[in-house]
């Protein structure tokens, strides 16, 4: 059954009582808590995997390249000049050109080093290991050299090395030049697509370690490891001579003075190329004085991706106890991950970021996911949709509660404000039901969709759920807000407790309840079986409507007006009728509501004014002054279709626009500008207007004053009552003088009986129409009336 109330008045201290003894507690702390818990572990476990992912990428090195190439753009962006300790001794193309070989000779190695050290070298390095034997006096000489200079010269050498897919065999100096000189290592590995190089100060080599390139270099002495040499220097403002200059004397002085030197080839036949991370391909060998004067400092910490992610861990931490993500924070974190290893990379401390961005980018994602089903993004309110989840329990009402003065509430308020003001009101009903709570929710999630809040709640048995319900609406009356100001609410509240249906269903329908007892005038609907089929009920019949008017199912009966003071047919008014082939009648009130809410209030319209007229036309013939007056909806009268529809219809049959009475109920808004520019547009067009059901809406002298009207019909209401009671006669007096005073007739409407039709009389009412002179019947009997009443008088 549908429970509606129209004024609940819980009894003096009883109500309060009841509260406190047979209400469920709801709101308990523990249940309140229990869905917050529930979306905090969800959103713990969405960040707890999304570091672990995070975690497992950077164990992978799975972001590998793209964090090499944001270290490249770092280096970009710091870019410098290299220091001038280091001078490469680059064995170019003019170098062979001039010595005719396509290498130097041994010999020609021994005078180079010579030269180097007669101009004041400090130490030298060939970036080449000598493995294999040539001309023995050539690599005598050589050895001899080396001899003369043992302790600052080194030859390169490579151990074993298998990583990844590279393999080489080990290569070291030949045994004449391996007594003579130290080795330095020449081993460094690339990262994927070249972007970035790793470098070690030591590496074993015929099981003892030795010394990098790069370590010597700059004179390392540190701890062993692997580093990377920071790109910052620019490779192109590395001192260089050619091999052939020194060869020939022609070196600079103060050149080579005080510097480390390094021999490598240069030329453009030397397989030891490489790629800069975003630069073109250089020698190898300024990947090694890159690296020596990245050592110079010591040796660069790498911190790999735990700190970022460390931090990242914090920050969704903290994010996991919010509505929603912070977007400030977010962005802030970002901007802190992305920009903060240029400061490091300038303390050459290495920080991996992209395993801690995967990890932020992945629990954000999801994190906003759930906020957006859980919450509205613009206010931060709890979602519908969100009462839904499979953890709902399915037996529990579900409550809608319909706020319907909220707009006027908060009218000039942004989403974030219009949020904060419906939580207070939230709070306020959580806070008014606590200890003595009505049905309020078990699990104290209180969602919000247009202008109602939405919750489940214990079942109640149906005693129990009117009373708590009555009294919800009792406690929210009056709300006063945290700033101390107290509002008024105007609230309906619609429940649903058909337990079988799942569970979103159910929150439609007590949004429907909520909705159908707020246009029924009431504070309370159940939406229970008999509920459902009546809206079935009425969805059928809307599907139906259509082809109703198609096949004339739907018709037109007239009620005749009489004029009270000669006894003649004034005129009639048009009353749709729809005999239904199963339903039988149905009440023009259900089906003129439902045109209404679905938008097919036009059409109906349309087709009331098209039948009525044309069935009432010839009628004109019998009385030329006959009046048909035709209901109008107070929707209809919204925008401009009615005027043309009109005009269409007495141009189409001929039928005097003087003749015709539109009549609209007062809850035709006249503050709504297009409402009185239609009345105003009839009234041009030369119909008369009727305010019909004068007295049930905000009638008033200043009302009659504005609408562009004719006549005033008395509602039944009053005229039932007018012999009993001296409230209805005062009224009816007082609209019958007031009319009058204005120059509109008065129509009385439901008189059943010759005593309310002689004191309508008396008091100078105009018209009449009701049982006594006839019900509503097919035009062919209006005009026998017509007749009739003529030959009487």
């Amino acid at each position: 059954m549908q429970s509606q109330y129209d004024n609940p008045r819980p009894g003096e201290g009883g109500f309060r009582d009841w509260l406190g003894t047979k209400l469920p507690l709801a709101f308990k702390a523990k249940e309140r808590r229990e869905t917050v818990q529930n979306l905090n572990r969800k959103r713990l476990s969405i960040v707890v995997w999304a570091l672990i992912f995070g975690a497992i990428a950077g164990l992978i090195e799975l972001p590998m390249p793209a964090e090499d190439a944001w270290r490249a753009v770092r280096a970009e962006v710091r870019s410098k000049d290299a220091p001038d300790d280091i001078v490469v001794v680059a064995v170019d193309d003019a170098t062979l050109a001039e010595i005719g070989n396509p290498y130097p000779t041994r010999a020609q190695d021994a005078e180079v080093v010579e030269a180097a050290f007669a101009a004041g070298a400090n130490r030298l390095l060939f970036d080449k290991a000598y493995a294999d034997p040539t001309d023995p006096a050539q690599d005598a000489t050589f050895a001899d050299a080396l001899a003369r200079h043992k302790g600052k010269v080194w030859l390169g050498a490579s151990p074993d090395v298998e990583f990844r897919t590279a393999q080489s065999e080990e290569i070291v100096p030949i045994p004449t030049l391996r007594d003579k000189a130290a080795i330095a290592s020449m081993m460094g590995r690339k990262a994927p697509f070249g972007l970035s190089a790793q470098f070690p100060t030591t590496t074993t080599i015929e099981g003892q370690k030795h010394p990098s390139i790069s370590a010597i270099l700059a004179q390392y002495e540190g701890k062993d490891g692997w580093y990377r040499p920071d790109f910052a220097y620019d490779p192109l403002t590395v001192p260089t001579i050619s091999y052939a200059d020194i060869l020939a004397g022609r070196a600079a002085p103060g050149q080579l003075a005080g510097k480390n030197l390094i021999i490598a080839p240069t030329h453009i036949q030397t397989p030891d190329f490489h790629h800069l991370p975003l630069g073109d391909r250089i020698p190898g060998v300024y990947f090694h004085v890159l690296g020596a004067h990245t050592l110079k400092g010591g040796l660069p910490v790498d911190l790999s991706w735990f700190p970022a992610l460390a931090l990242v861990a914090a920050v969704m931490a903290f994010q996991a106890y919010r509505k929603t993500p912070s977007r400030p924070l977010i962005s802030g974190t970002l901007i802190i991950l992305i920009f903060a290893p240029l400061a490091f990379d300038e303390l050459k401390i290495g920080i991996d970021i992209f395993p801690a961005l995967i990890a932020l980018g992945i629990a954000t994602f999801r994190l906003w996911r759930l906020s957006a089903k859980v919450y509205d993004q613009d206010t931060s309110l709890v979602l519908a949709r969100a009462l839904s989840e499979p953890d709902s329990k399915p037996d529990q009402d579900v409550y809608a509660l319909k706020i319907e003065n909220l707009g006027d509430l908060t009218e000039f308020q942004d989403a974030r404000q219009f949020g904060k003001f419906v939580e207070q009101i939230i709070a306020c009903m959580k806070g008014a039901s606590e200890g003595a709570s009505p049905a309020t929710g078990s699990d104290g999630q209180v969602a919000f969709q247009r202008d109602m809040l939405i919750w489940l709640a214990p079942k109640l048995d149906r005693a129990e759920l009117d009373q708590s319900g009555m009294g919800l609406i009792s406690v929210l009356r009056s709300v006063i807000l945290q700033q101390g100001a107290t509002v008024n609410l105007a609230t309906t509240l619609g429940v649903d407790i058909n337990h079988d249906l799942a569970l979103s269903q159910r929150i439609q329908n007590a949004m429907h309840a909520a909705d159908n007892a707020s246009k029924a005038n009431t504070r309370f609907v159940v939406c229970d079986d008999a509920f459902l089929d009546q809206r079935r009920r009425r969805i059928n019949l809307m599907s139906e409507l259509e082809d109703a008017i198609r096949t004339d199912a739907i018709w037109v009966a007239h009620q005749p007006k009489i004029n009270l003071a000669t006894g003649e047919v004034y005129g009639a008014e048009a009353l749709i009728r729809w005999d239904h082939p199963v339903l039988g009648p149905v009440s023009p009130q259900e089906f003129v509501t439902m045109a209404e809410e679905n938008d097919r209030i036009d059409m109906l319209t349309n087709y009331v004014l098209d039948r009525a007229i044309r069935e009432a036309h010839p009628l004109l013939e019998i009385d030329p002054a006959f009046k048909l007056a035709v209901n109008v909806s107070a929707k209809a009268l919204s925008g401009d279709v009615i005027v043309r529809q009109t005009k269409r219809m007495v141009e189409r049959h001929a039928f005097p626009v003087k003749n015709l009475i539109l009549e609209v109920t007062e809850t035709a808004g006249l503050d709504d500008g297009r409402v009185a520019a239609t009345l105003k547009a009839l009234r041009d067009m030369g119909v008369e207007l009727s305010i019909d059901d004068f007295g049930m809406g905000h009638s008033s002298l200043d009302y009659l004053s504005r609408v562009p009207c004719s006549e005033v019909k008395l509602d039944r209401k009053f005229i039932s009552s007018v012999l009993d009671s001296r409230e209805s006669r005062a009224l009816v007096t007082g609209t019958i003088a007031m009319a009058h005073s204005l120059g509109k007739l008065v129509v009385a409407e439901g008189v059943e009986d010759a005593a309310t039709a002689d004191l309508l009389t008396e008091l100078k009412c105009d018209l009449a129409q009701g049982y006594l002179f006839s019900p509503a019947v097919e035009i062919a009997e209006v005009a026998k009336l017509i007749i009739e009443k003529r030959r009487a008088a």
